[in-house]
């Protein structure tokens, strides 16, 4: 009160009906124990107190302890006929009096002749004013004095009200976070994505008694239904999973929990995929929310029932549920999979952390094509002209038959590898050493014959034993060479590549026959048929790599050692002759004959030349005139 109204005397005490008194007192017990919402206690808290004012208007307003700070409105009555204009006053006039009303309790102004009243109520929370203002009727000061301490009776019930709202609230936080960590103890007993959504369906429809709850995935950008309470299959391509999928969509889209019936205030979400879904489906009551990770959402959870409509409360439950199951199933979506799906969802990832979240492949793909196609304009690699292959060898030996005879054994065959010296084929000695024997016999009885004629020192018997001795002699040394012949031996290491003579064993072969063909490995060499449009490019090629048929997974360094200056006509066209050698020699299994690849280095091309240059040819010869 100001100085002014404490310096007026009472005039009396004005006495307040007993019936009232004691009604107000009931109600202002009521309103303790209140168990609705705020803005349903203010309503009543602000009737409460104009009745026992007798106001003709009220309001309860709030603001913070700093000086200068809006006021705004908590409740207000309807308004009378100056009840519009009281409002637009009343926040200058509550400066005036706000700190009276802190130090006091209560304060009595006059404004255009009616008579204000300003009361503290004890909010309970937060450090702002809170001050309820009521206009009175006709009332003098007396009565406006007594009207305040009425009054200060009520001021304590809106800090009651509000420790017992904590207290519920704290009790059913404590309840909703223990079902919310039981909810995620059964969920963790699961290791498969679809077992684990429909506990979580099952578990969030006992709880909150709803006839049926969803889950919806998104899936490249489409939330698809993956689980629904008590379903164990569904058609995805019906009606009513289309429209539960579209309702999904609206709250995955607005990233925003959608209660249906909507509350209508102002920047609630859009719902009209919802109520579409309701009546068709006679859901008096939806509620979706959507499930988030890494503050993005993933999914969307759909409840639905026709007993009541989802609390507030309800609503925060569900909410906690859905963050606290979101991560667990979000784990469980990506591992249960197959090993490249997680491959590519990794990449993605990745990624996404480089070029964005949004449109990551599309962002990928048009970041490497621009590269590739960079690298083809102006990017230059080596070019390489390709050429079929043969090893070759000139260093090639005829062994024949060096007379007469039958064949005894043979010890090699096709593609063995022999050393120099080594034995190869053996004739039947037989009849040579049979001759043999015969010319030493005769020898030695020429000797006897000579040894006889000198001991008679007969010249002419002499002369004519000795030439018959060396003609015995001379018949000797032929046979012996004869015999040594029989054998047929290696003349220098190589390779066996004619001549498989097992089955004829016992078999007669005559002087000149051809008996086996052998090649030098160690002299091998290859020769290249270059196709006559490559021949230009290797005017400064000096060397390559060639892979063969028989070992494509090894290849050889090669140099060229000569190109033969004349084409040679085939049935795929003109060729040229390239031989090369091998600086680092034959590998041991190479064999004379061997095909393969072989690759010239041709020094460096753009890229676009060398994807086009083929066609680029084939055009200048067409069109060209």
């Amino acid at each position: 009160m100001s100085r002014e109204e404490a310096a007026i005397p009472d005039q009396g005490r004005v006495d307040w009906p007993q019936e009232a008194y004691l009604r107000s007192l009931e109600q202002l017990a009521l309103l303790r124990r209140f168990q609705g919402e705020p803005a349903q206690f203010w309503r009543a808290f602000l009737g409460i107190l104009s009745s026992m004012a007798e106001a003709g208007w009220g309001a309860i307003m709030v603001r913070g302890r700093e000086r200068g700070s809006a006021w705004r409105f908590v409740a207000k009555d309807n308004q009378d006929a100056d009840g519009g204009r009281a409002e637009a006053d009343l926040p200058a006039q509550l400066d005036a009096v706000a700190e009276q009303c802190a130090r006091e309790g209560a304060a009595l102004w006059e404004s255009d002749g009616e008579r204000l009243v300003a009361l503290r109520v004890e909010a309970g929370v937060g450090e702002g004013l809170c001050l309820a203002v009521l206009r009175l009727k006709n009332a003098s000061l007396v009565s406006a004095k007594e009207i305040s301490r009425r009054l200060l009776l009520a001021a304590d019930a809106p800090a009651s009200y509000q420790e017992r709202r904590m207290a519920r609230e704290s009790k059913a936080q404590v309840e909703s976070f223990a079902g919310a960590l039981d909810l995620v103890v059964v969920l963790n007993d699961h290791g498969r994505f679809l077992p684990a959504a429909m506990t979580f369906c099952n578990e969030t429809a006992a709880r909150l008694a709803c006839e049926r709850v969803s889950l919806g995935w998104n899936e490249k950008g489409y939330i698809q239904l993956a689980a629904t309470s008590h379903v164990d299959r569904f058609d995805r391509a019906s009606d009513a999973v289309q429209l539960l999928e579209a309702a999904m969509e609206e709250a995955f889209d607005q990233d925003s929990d959608i209660v249906v019936p909507a509350t209508g205030s102002q920047g609630a979400p859009v719902t009209r995929d919802h109520q579409g879904f309701s009546r068709a489906h006679d859901s008096r009551y939806l509620c979706s929310l959507p499930l988030r990770v890494d503050r993005k959402p993933v999914a969307v959870l759909t409840c639905e029932r026709n007993t009541a409509p989802f609390s507030e409360r309800e609503v925060r439950h569900l909410r906690l549920f859905c963050d606290l199951a979101g991560p667990r199933l979000s784990d469980l979506k990506r591992w249960d999979r197959w090993v490249g799906a997680r491959l590519a969802l990794g990449a993605k990832e990745a990624l996404a952390r480089l070029v964005g979240f949004e449109h990551t492949w599309l962002k990928v793909l048009a970041i490497i094509g621009a590269v590739l196609l960079a690298f083809v304009l102006f990017g230059r690699v080596p070019y390489r002209v390709k050429a079929p292959v043969t090893l070759r060898t000139d260093d090639v030996a005829v062994l024949s038959a060096p007379l007469d005879g039958h064949i005894e054994k043979v010890d090699v065959r096709i593609g063995d590898t022999v050393r120099e010296g080594q034995e190869l084929l053996a004739l039947d000695q037989t009849d040579l050493l049979l001759s043999e024997a015969q010319i030493v016999a005769e020898r030695e009885s020429y000797q006897a014959e000579l040894a006889k004629a000198r001991a008679t020192f007969s010249l002419a018997d002499m002369r004519i034993a000795q030439a018959r001795v060396d003609q015995a002699s001379a018949q000797y040394d032929q046979v012996r060479y004869h015999l040594d012949e029989s054998v047929i031996k290696a003349p220098f290491s190589g390779i066996i590549v004619e001549g498989d003579l097992r089955e004829r064993i016992g078999l007669p072969v005559h002087q000149g026959d051809t008996l086996f063909k052998l090649a030098r490995i160690d002299r091998l060499y290859a020769r290249l048929e270059v196709s006559e449009r490559d021949i230009r490019e290797l005017q400064n090629a000096r060397g390559g790599e060639i892979a063969l048929t028989a070992r494509p997974q090894e290849s050889s360094r090669i140099t060229v050692t000569r190109i033969e200056p004349e084409a040679v006509t085939k049935n795929t066209g003109n060729i040229f002759i390239v031989d090369c050698s091998f600086p680092t020699g034959p590998a041991s299994w190479w064999r004379p004959g061997m095909t393969g690849v072989a690759r010239l280095d041709a020094g460096t091309r753009g890229l676009l030349w060398v994807l086009t240059h083929r066609t680029a040819d084939f055009l200048r010869l067409r069109l060209w005139w």
